[in-house]
């Protein structure tokens, strides 16, 4: 596959998402399944699926966010610890400098 149409298949993949996730949001605003399924083309239980998934990727999606910050704080306090350690290293040899 071309990059071009690589690009091209990414660019309907994404319409396809979009797609989904404006049919779930008129089910979360209170329209009917049926007619929503109806209008849509697709069954019930595709509509239901669809609405399970985009649930389960928000709240991965919150998890993960939840897991990065974690990260990015134990990564930061480690990256304090490196400094100060540098830092006394730095201090040692100078003053091993000023013995000799």
């Amino acid at each position: 596959m071309s990059k071009k149409d690589s690009q091209d298949w990414e660019r309907e993949d994404h319409g396809e998402e979009r797609r989904k996730v404006e049919v779930v949001m008129r089910l979360f605003r209170g329209e009917s399944m049926d007619g929503v399924s109806r209008e849509n083309g697709v069954t019930v239980s595709t509509l239901t699926k669809w609405r399970e998934d985009f649930i389960a990727g928000g709240i991965a999606g919150l998890e993960k966010r939840v897991f990065e910050e974690a990260r990015i704080a134990q990564l930061e306090k480690k990256i304090g610890q490196q400094a100060m350690e540098l830092e006394l290293l730095k201090k040692k040899r100078i003053g091993s400098r000023g013995e000799a």
